[in-house]
């Protein structure tokens, strides 16, 4: 496993799943821009069943012993409209209250390597690739969000009330556990299995800020320690979904995997060699919470990342992009050579992944039906 030593400081996402959680920071901060009410839960009391309401307080009681969090994870991305298979590999660390850091390496995919997943269509596995080299980390303050392919990199910072014991509040709180009365309050919960060797939750985020990130989750728990060594997250649209596995998951312990791979502090990065990219806010400091709202720090930037449309039907992609600020134009394509392609995005400028200001417009091209006449 190549895992790449950039050291850096941020907090939020990471905290609150000590793992994967970190690999979705940048959705979070997305999120947080939305207006208070879309992050409430609404109150919706759901009657759970006895085993698992038991379980959800075991879970709390368990999590709150943990001062520090370590392990290896592995990581399976799916994307269902073009068969194929992301794999990636790396380390997740977290110190208690609200720092946290993983690094993510694509693995390397040998010659003649198949998916594990099959295409129930034609019976073929899913085409491997290895995943992005990414590393987020927080420092209770920040998330920086790191490309190592692009050697750039993010910053967000954290609202105070979504810091220490409260970043339980982003968007995958599961690898860590939460508090039994929030996990009711902001998902639907059912107990699919219970038994002696795992313990498998499925949750329904109730919260629109949570269903922007994940139409569903299923926790897999060791029933001996209430430590999660599986997650399983549906993307929204159902068309893709990614599957972390954890190993090696030690609690507690004084000198682990971070430390002995760094001399430096883990939390603090060195971007010297990085460019930094997308909307740059003043520190979310103390300092600067004092100030009065019309002296709060200028945007230094004003451009976002654009999202990856490919494999979505035009109009959930016009939808999302026109939310996002952008403006969209879709242009006629290649004639589909399956019926469920039809009207999907198969290209678009600028590519995902590409920065680009609020205002400009996304250019889709759709694969077209064949049997109607291309304009």
């Amino acid at each position: 496993m190549k895992l790449k030593p950039v050291l850096l400081q941020s907090a939020l996402v990471f905290t609150c799943c000590t793992a994967a959680g970190l690999l979705l920071c940048n959705q979070l901060s997305q999120a947080q821009g939305q207006q208070p009410a879309a992050n409430q839960a609404p109150q919706v009391e759901q009657q759970l069943p006895a085993a698992l309401e038991e379980i959800l307080k075991k879970w709390e009681l368990e999590s709150s012993k943990i001062e520090k969090l370590e392990g290896k994870h592995i990581r399976i991305e799916y994307e269902d409209v073009f068969k194929v298979e992301k794999q990636s590999e790396g380390i997740f660390y977290y110190e208690k209250p609200d720092k946290g850091r993983i690094d993510i390496t694509g693995m390397d995919i040998k010659k003649g390597a198949k998916g594990k997943k099959i295409d129930p269509k034609t019976g073929q596995p899913y085409q491997l690739r290895p995943g992005a080299n990414e590393c987020w980390i927080c420092d209770g303050k920040r998330i920086f969000s790191i490309n190592e392919d692009a050697k750039s990199y993010e910053v967000f910072p954290i609202p105070l009330e979504r810091r220490g014991v409260n970043i339980m509040e982003g968007p995958l709180p599961f690898l860590f556990g939460m508090p039994a009365k929030t996990a009711k309050e902001r998902y639907f919960l059912i107990l699919e299995i219970n038994n002696p060797q795992q313990i498998l939750i499925a949750a329904k985020p109730k919260r629109r800020a949570d269903a922007a990130n994940y139409s569903e989750a299923k926790i897999i728990l060791n029933p001996k320690t209430y430590l999660p060594s599986a997650v399983l997250l549906i993307h929204p649209g159902g068309k893709q979904s990614t599957v972390y596995t954890f190993k090696d998951v030690v609690a507690n312990k004084s000198r682990g995997i971070i430390r002995k791979l760094f001399t430096d502090d883990p939390f603090v990065p060195d971007l010297a060699d990085y460019r930094l990219e997308g909307k740059v806010v003043a520190v979310a400091g103390e300092e600067n919470v004092q100030r009065p709202v019309q002296q709060a720090a200028p945007v230094q930037q004003a451009t976002f990342k654009v999202p990856n449309m490919v494999g979505h039907d035009f109009k959930s992609a016009e939808a999302l992009l026109q939310k996002m600020g952008f403006q969209t134009k879709v242009w006629a394509g290649d004639p589909a050579k399956e019926p469920r392609l039809i009207h999907h995005v198969y290209q678009q400028v600028p590519v995902p992944g590409a920065t680009a200001k609020k205002g400009q417009t996304v250019h889709l091209k759709l694969y077209i039906d064949p049997n109607k006449t291309k304009n």
